[in-house]
């Protein structure tokens, strides 16, 4: 059986971009930050940029199998980097709330410029995120999609934990601290077995095959599943 080659970063790219702007097809978790990047042209152009750099590591890997686990990686970053705000969209959190999370995140950063600065992020990370998810279902890596739907859930429900800890100790309540922290590394300790399958457990050779899904059909999302 003839090897199959390994994707091109111009496979890479075709394929992201065109997902980005096959808009009627985006998951509801993407739509509004997606819609946001395409009308600002100068966040886009530092997307592309960002994200070229990000497709170029893969396409650099000499095997289908290694540039399917480098999208995995790839993946997981763009969780953990959309942790904060999918965490206060889920939550809603406003008020007094919103803002000490953000002093604890960003310290002594004016709040409006933390706030700006942490949008920007997200909406390259979940543009970005988008796109991964794409790749990844489009390599047919079907345990690796899985298993970051599993991971996606799993550090939603850790970072709840880790926010919630990380406030009450803020505030120097240290007899609630003590209490929420045995909770809290219990779930960071089940995101991270999930996390090592992610990055060990390689896809099956056989079902590895670029098959990218046309521009019509709506994408698959493991974001925000359950």
């Amino acid at each position: 059986m003839r090897r199959s080659a390994p994707i091109t970063f111009v496979q890479l790219m075709t394929a992201s971009e065109r997902a980005l702007w096959s808009t009627d097809a985006h998951p509801d978790y993407y739509r509004v930050p997606v819609s946001r990047l395409l009308d600002d042209g100068r966040q886009y152009q530092m997307w592309e940029a960002s994200y070229a750099r990000q497709m170029r590591e893969v396409a650099h890997c000499n095997a289908q199998v290694a540039q399917a686990m480098e999208l995995r990686k790839i993946a997981l970053r763009l969780i953990h980097r959309r942790g904060l705000v999918d965490y206060l969209r889920s939550w809603k959190i406003t008020g007094d709330h919103r803002v000490q999370l953000f002093n604890m995140f960003y310290g002594c950063t004016d709040y409006r410029e933390a706030v700006i600065t942490e949008h920007r992020h997200y909406v390259m990370a979940a543009s970005s995120g988008l796109c991964t998810e794409v790749l990844v279902d489009a390599v047919n890596d079907s345990n690796g999609f899985k298993l970051l739907a599993r991971y996606q859930q799993l550090y939603a429900q850790y970072f709840q934990m880790f926010s919630e800890y990380s406030r009450v100790e803020y505030r120097g309540e240290v007899e609630l601290a003590a209490a929420l922290k045995p909770t809290m590394l219990e779930h960071r300790s089940y995101a991270n077995l999930v996390r090592r399958q992610i990055l060990v457990q390689p896809p099956m050779k056989a079902r590895l095959r670029f098959t990218p899904l046309p521009s019509v059909e709506r994408a698959k999302s493991f974001a925000m599943l359950g």
